[in-house]
C-alpha cells in the first residue's frame, strides 16, 4: 500500500503537469463554444456537482467608486497555522501592494493593488506554478490595458483541473474581467456597484454598495459577512485606493483594514480561527484582529510615484500692484481627507482686508499678520478668496501652510510705482526657425511686471501676451518671408509704454527662372536650408508644376532638380520645404523647336508650299532632321535643308485643311485653306430665255486666266469652249424644261453645277 503522504505528493505533481500543459498550449476557445448574454461573455457551464462548502475558500470583494476602488479579500480554509503578508514590492514593473501565503514551503498570491489603481484577486487550490502563472497572465493584461476574453478562458483553464476557484480583474475606469472554472466574461463596474466573486460561480453576485452601507469600507465588512459560501471564514482584508495627503503633497495611496469574519450573520461562527498577519514587516498577533463588524487599521501604503497634486493652489494672484491697490488672491483646495486648518501668512506691513466665506470659518490675527481658515474634508474643489493690501513698496510673500502637512505654498509679488517699460529687440529668423518674438516688461525699477498683459501688432493682427515668472513673454513668428514693422504695447494699472521692432524673415527656399528649348538638357534647381539657414542636406523636397507634385531629395549642397519635359508654353513652378513649409515660386518658359509655321492660304495647284523650321537644344536652325506632316489622315516625312526648314508641297482640291508637324515629340498644327481657280454657280432660266452658263478660269495668284481650254459636259454631250480675256468661257442653254447636272472640267480638276429650266 502507499502511504497517504506519497498519494498526496503524487497528486500535486499531476496537477502541475496538467496545469503547465494548459497554460503552454493555444488557449483560445472555439467561437461554438462562446455564448453572448450583455456585458457577459462565456462558455457553457457544466452541470455543477455537490461539493463541500468546507473546501470553497476565498471569496473577493470589489467596490467602484469616483476615484477610488475599494477591495477586500476573504481568506477561507480550515487552521493550517498560516497568516498573510502584505508587503511594498516592485512587479513586473509596477509598485504594488502583495498579499500573500504566510508559507515558505508554497507560493500563493491572493491579491495585488497596483501603483495606478488596477486590483486583481484570486482564491482556489492552484499554489506555486499555477499561481505564478495566473499572476502572469494578469501583468498582461495590466501592461496592455486589455482585459481579453482570451487571457480570461486561459486562466479558466488553470483553475478547471481543481473543480473550484475564482480570478476577478479590475482596472481605474471600472472595466472588469472574472473567470471561474467553468465560466468567465468581461463587463464594466459603474460608480456605486459592487462585485462578489467567490470560489463558486453559484455564489456570485453585484449590485449597489448602498444597499449595506454608504461607508465603502464598512459595506465590504458586510457584504462579506452576509456571503453563504464558506465555512472557514478566516481574516478579511480591505484595501481603500485613493488620493491620500502627505507632508509632501497629495499622492495616491492604500489604507489597510482588518477584521475577522466570524461568520454569525450566515449562521456559523469561525470566531476561533483567526489569524495573524503582517503588513509591511509589522507583525499583528491573532489576537489583535476584532470580529466583524469592528476592524483594525493595519496603515497606510502610499505610492510616491503617484502624485495627485497639491492639496491647495494659487489661481489667481497679481505679481505686481500698484501701490495703494488691494490685492485679491484666489486659492483651491483640490483634497483633504480631514478637517484642516490653513493658515496664510502675509509678513509684515500687509494687513487683511477681507475674505469670502464659501465654507468652514476664517480669523484674522493681525498684530501677526496672518489668516486662519478652518476648512472641513474635501475630496472635490473648495475655493478661498480674500483681499489684502501692503502699505509699503517692494517685494512680498504669501506664505501658505496647512497644519500637519510639512509642504507649504508660496506667493511672491511686488508692490510698485506707477510705471511700466517695454524692451524688445528686433528679430531676424529663417521660416520655420524657433527665434521668437521676445519682450520683457518691469516697473521703473527694474522688476519684471509678472501677469501682466501686453499687445504685439504685426501683420494686420493683434496678439495678447502674458508676462511669465521669468519676466517676459514672446510670439512665435510664422510669416513668408519679408519685413515687418511689428508694435508692442503695454496700458494697464502699473503704467502705459509702447515700442516698436523690426521683424525681418527669411527664406529657407531659393530658385530662378528659366528659359529652355523643348527637351533639351537644361533642369530647373533649387537650393534649401533649415530653420537655422543651415544646409538641408539629403531631404526630400517637393515641386509642384502644372497641377503635379514631385518628390526629389536634395543632395550634399541642399540642391534638388527637376526634369522639365513640359510642352512649349510658360509655367509656374513651386519649390516646397516639407521641413519648414516654406515655398518659392518661378517661371519657366519651355520655347518650341518647330517654328516659322504659319497657316496656308493658296490657289489650287499653285507652287506655294507648307514650311515648317526645325531648331536644336540651342535655338540654332538643325538640318538633316526629320519631320512628318499629316493632312487630311495622310502622313509624310520630310527632311529638313540646310536652314532647318521642312517643305511639303500641297496638291490638295479646293476646301479647308488642318496640318500637323511632328518632330522629337513636338507638335505643331496650321490651317490649309486650298482656293479654287475655276469659278462656276448654278444657273436657274426660262425655257430660251437666252441664259447662258458662265464659267471663270483664274491664274496661280487669281487673276482671270484666257485662252484656257474648258470642257462643258450637259445631258452627255460634251462642249469645248476657250476662255476669254476676262477668264471667262460660256456656253448657250437651249434645253427643254427640266433639271440637269452640268460639268466643268479644266486642267484635272472637275466642278459640277445644277441647271433648272421653267
Amino acid at each position: 500500500m502507499f502511504s497517504k503522504k506519497f498519494l498526496m505528493a503524487l497528486s500535486v505533481l499531476v496537477i502541475f503537469f496538467y496545469v503547465f500543459g494548459a497554460v503552454s498550449a493555444s488557449d483560445d476557445l472555439n467561437a461554438t463554444q462562446i455564448s453572448t448574454y450583455g456585458d457577459i461573455v462565456y462558455e457553457t457551464p457544466f452541470e455543477e456537482a455537490e461539493f463541500n462548502l468546507s473546501t470553497s475558500e476565498c471569496a473577493s470583494f470589489i467596490i467602484q467608486e469616483n476615484g477610488e476602488t475599494i477591495y477586500g479579500f476573504r481568506q477561507d480554509s480550515p487552521i493550517n497555522g498560516h497568516g498573510v503578508e502584505i508587503n511594498a514590492i516592485d512587479w513586473y514593473g509596477y509598485h504594488v501592494l502583495k498579499q500573500e501565503i504566510d508559507d515558505n514551503d508554497n507560493y500563493f498570491c491572493h491579491c495585488i493593488v497596483t501603483e495606478h489603481g488596477w486590483v486583481f484577486g484570486q482564491g482556489g487550490s492552484q499554489y506555486n506554478d499555477s499561481n505564478r502563472a495566473i499572476d502572469q497572465i494578469a501583468a498582461t493584461m495590466i501592461q496592455t490595458n486589455n482585459i481579453e476574453a482570451s487571457y480570461l478562458a486561459q486562466i479558466s483553464k488553470i483553475l478547471s483541473p481543481y473543480g473550484y476557484g475564482h480570478f476577478v480583474i479590475k482596472a481605474p475606469d471600472g472595466r472588469y474581467g472574472i473567470s471561474f472554472v467553468n465560466t468567465y466574461w468581461t463587463g464594466t463596474l459603474q460608480q456605486g456597484q459592487y462585485l462578489l466573486v467567490p470560489n463558486y460561480y453559484s455564489y456570485y453576485n453585484r449590485g449597489n454598495y448602498k444597499n449595506y452601507n454608504s461607508n465603502p469600507v464598512e459595506a465590504i465588512i458586510s457584504l462579506c459577512s452576509h456571503d453563504y459560501s464558506g465555512l472557514n471564514r478566516r481574516n478579511l482584508y480591505i484595501y481603500d485606493y485613493k488620493a491620500k495627503e502627505t507632508a509632501d503633497g497629495v499622492f495616491y495611496g492604500a489604507d489597510v483594514y482588518v477584521t475577522n469574519d466570524n461568520g454569525r450573520n450566515v449562521g456559523l461562527n469561525t470566531a476561533g480561527i483567526v489569524t495573524h498577519f503582517f503588513f509591511k514587516g509589522q507583525y499583528f498577533p491573532a489576537s489583535s484582529v476584532p470580529q466583524m463588524p469592528g476592524k483594525i487599521y493595519a496603515g497606510t501604503h502610499i505610492f510616491d510615484s503617484q502624485f495627485f497634486g497639491d492639496s491647495i493652489e494659487l489661481l489667481v494672484g497679481k505679481s505686481s500692484v500698484l501701490f495703494g491697490d488691494e490685492s485679491t488672491l484666489y486659492y483651491r483646495i483640490k483634497y483633504l481627507s480631514t478637517a484642516k486648518r490653513i493658515v496664510f501668512s502675509f509678513g509684515e506691513n500687509v494687513d487683511f482686508v477681507s475674505g469670502i466665506k464659501s465654507h468652514g470659518s476664517f480669523s484674522y490675527d493681525s498684530a501677526q499678520h496672518k489668516l486662519y481658515w478652518d476648512t472641513p474634508a474635501a475630496s472635490d474643489n473648495r475655493d478661498i478668496l480674500f483681499t489684502i493690501k501692503a502699505n509699503a513698496k517692494g517685494n512680498f510673500n504669501v506664505l501658505t501652510s496647512i497644519e500637519g502637512m510639512t509642504k507649504t505654498h508660496n506667493f511672491n509679488y511686488y508692490v510698485t510705482d506707477y510705471g511700466a517699460h517695454l524692451y524688445a529687440s528686433d528679430v531676424e529668423k529663417y521660416v520655420g526657425g524657433t527665434q521668437r518674438l521676445t519682450v520683457s516688461l518691469k516697473d521703473n525699477y527694474g522688476v519684471p511686471l509678472i501677469g501682466e498683459t501686453v499687445g504685439i501688432s504685426i501683420n494686420g493682427q493683434y496678439y495678447y501676451r502674458t508676462i511669465g515668472d521669468n519676466g517676459y513673454t514672446s510670439l512665435a513668428i510664422n510669416l513668408v518671408p519679408g519685413e515687418y514693422d511689428a508694435v508692442v504695447d503695454y496700458d494697464g494699472t502699473l503704467g502705459k509704454n509702447q515700442t516698436n521692432v523690426k521683424i525681418k524673415v527669411l527664406g529657407t527656399v531659393f530658385g530662378e527662372d528659366i528659359v529652355k528649348y523643348y527637351k533639351n538638357g537644361t533642369q530647373f534647381s533649387a537650393s534649401f536650408l533649415d530653420g537655422n539657414g543651415n544646409v538641408l542636406k539629403n531631404s526630400d523636397i517637393e515641386f509642384n508644376i502644372n497641377g503635379v507634385f514631385y518628390t526629389r531629395k536634395t543632395n550634399k549642397y541642399g540642391v534638388a532638380k527637376l526634369n522639365i519635359n513640359l510642352e512649349p508654353g510658360k509655367y509656374i513652378i513651386t519649390s516646397i520645404n516639407k521641413l519648414t513649409n516654406d515655398f518659392f515660386a518661378n517661371s519657366i518658359v519651355v520655347k518650341p523647336v518647330l517654328v516659322e509655321n504659319t497657316d496656308l492660304v493658296k490657289y489650287y495647284r499653285n507652287n506655294s508650299q507648307y514650311t515648317v523650321k526645325v531648331l536644336d537644344g540651342e535655338g540654332n536652325p538643325s538640318a538633316g532632321q526629320k519631320v512628318t506632316f499629316n493632312i487630311n489622315g495622310v502622313f509624310y516625312t520630310r527632311t529638313t535643308n540646310e536652314n532647318g526648314t521642312a517643305k511639303l508641297n500641297i496638291n490638295l482640291e479646293p476646301g479647308q485643311y488642318i496640318i500637323t508637324s511632328t518632330y522629337n515629340g513636338a507638335s505643331v498644327s496650321n490651317k490649309i485653306n486650298v482656293l479654287t481657280r475655276l469659278v462656276s454657280y448654278d444657273l436657274e432660266m426660262n425655257y430660251k430665255d437666252g441664259s447662258v452658263f458662265e464659267a471663270v478660269v483664274l491664274d496661280e495668284i487669281g487673276n482671270p486666266a484666257s485662252g484656257e481650254n474648258l470642257t462643258f459636259n450637259i445631258n452627255g454631250i460634251f462642249y469645248n469652249r476657250i476662255t476669254k480675256s476676262d477668264g471667262m468661257a460660256r456656253l448657250n442653254i437651249n434645253l427643254m424644261p427640266g433639271e440637269y447636272i452640268i460639268t466643268s472640267y479644266w486642267n484635272n480638276y472637275v466642278k459640277s453645277n445644277t441647271i433648272k429650266i421653267n
